[in-house]
């Protein structure tokens, strides 16, 4: 939890907290953050104005505080599913597809994840820069196994967050013509980290 609030306590102090938390959420995704005022959010959440600073100094520490309980809940949700599965290759199918399950459920992650460029750069950067960091712990280990060639693993991580995010982006927002559901577009996906993009070309000398 942020340092700057105070968290609460008792079960009704929880509840209030809670409220907050979610009508912050809701606004902020419908009119942005900064189309969004404190008033807004107490009068969502149904509580007076003083109650908000009793908890969040202010509307940007309450953001900081939604962004990083995104980022924990998303990375926890993808750690439940991926530890379940042996193997690097299943590791990484079951990872994006919960990711796209996750987004479906809650549309509003891009949002709040994406206007963090725009409020604070920092935050932006700090949240994909944490997120790489712990994909290549992983990464590290599939290559130390053999399971993947021997790249640049910070280079892979941010390749493999470019494609989860924009397949996300095409589900949720659903984009393009074709609008297959989750596994078949995750099979995709897999058939092009497994055998390349790319067919091999011919050596016009050796012809």
């Amino acid at each position: 939890m942020h340092p700057q609030i105070k968290e609460p306590t008792t079960r009704n102090a929880i509840n209030t907290f809670k409220a907050i938390e979610d009508a912050a959420l809701e606004v902020f995704y419908k009119n942005g953050y900064h189309g969004t005022t404190i008033a807004d959010i107490t009068n969502r959440a149904g509580v007076a104005a003083g109650t908000f600073y009793l908890y969040f100094p202010s509307k940007l520490v309450l953001y900081q505080h939604i962004l990083m309980s995104l980022s924990h809940d998303i990375r926890k949700e993808i750690a439940s599913k991926v530890n379940e599965k042996e193997t690097r290759y299943e590791k990484e199918r079951e990872g994006i597809k919960t990711f796209i399950n996750y987004a479906l459920e809650r549309p509003e992650m891009y949002n709040i994840i994406w206007e963090s460029l725009y409020i604070d750069r920092d935050l932006f950067r700090d949240y994909y820069i944490s997120f790489a960091g712990r994909y290549r712990k992983g990464l590290n280990r599939a290559v130390e196994e053999g399971e993947i060639r021997s790249l640049d693993t910070e280079v892979v991580s941010y390749v493999l967050m470019g494609i989860t995010n924009f397949i996300g982006l095409k589900v949720v927002m659903d984009l393009g013509e074709e609008n297959e559901d989750v596994d078949a577009i995750v099979d995709v996906v897999m058939e092009i980290l497994e055998k390349g993009l790319f067919r091999k070309r011919q050596d016009p000398s050796a012809q």
